[in-house]
């Protein structure tokens, strides 16, 4: 039997592709969220607190990071169970599959669309306590349209962020009475830090 011919490695799916970036991107999305709870509690007496939105932007992305992995467990399930049919069939047609797949998984995307929405709505939570509400808000609308709607039009778009998140700033700030926060000057190395 030829070294060519042997039957590639296969690695566990949870250390394959993708799937270690959406592990970490579950625990540190798991820890923000930990964390917002530490705070307070999002309600107090029937009226919201300052957690409540840190609380919401973590149980979504604990969401979306637990459906990744769904979502990656099951495709690495499919292409096992594609292999063992492909196992039963003749040695060049094996051959044949295994080449075509190693060609597949090179072509296919690293990143898929809800793992790039993932990695931007945790570098939202990153940059929300530095950039304040506003800005991080801004900034993470317009690449959610980005990656959803093209990059076509994208100074309508960028005003339809910033109408966005100025609207759902005087929703917090005015009718919830939840105080966001705000630019932190001192924290990017602009401020006197006074």
């Amino acid at each position: 039997m030829s070294p060519s011919a042997s039957p590639p490695v296969r690695r566990h799916w949870l250390l394959s592709g993708a799937t270690p970036l959406t592990l970490a991107m579950t625990a540190i999305s798991a820890l923000y969220l930990i964390s917002a709870f530490q705070m307070a509690p999002p309600l107090d007496n029937g009226r919201l607190t300052a957690s409540f939105f840190p609380a919401l932007i973590g149980s979504i992305a604990l969401v979306l990071c637990v459906a990744q992995l769904v979502s990656q467990h099951r495709a690495s399930r499919g292409s096992r169970s594609s292999e063992s049919d492909s196992a039963e069939s003749t040695s060049t047609e094996t051959a044949n599959d295994d080449a075509s797949s190693a060609d597949s998984d090179a072509s296919s995307p690293l990143f898929s669309p809800a793992l790039r929405l993932m990695l931007v709505t945790a570098l939202y939570i990153l940059a929300f306590s530095h950039l304040g509400y506003l800005l991080s808000s801004a900034l993470y609308v317009f690449a959610v349209m980005l990656l959803f709607a093209g990059r076509d039009k994208w100074v309508s778009k960028a005003v339809i962020a910033c109408a966005i998140s100025a609207l759902g700033y005087g929703l917090f700030e005015q009718l919830f009475n939840v105080h966001l926060p705000a630019l932190d000057l001192s924290a990017l190395g602009l401020g006197n830090g006074s």
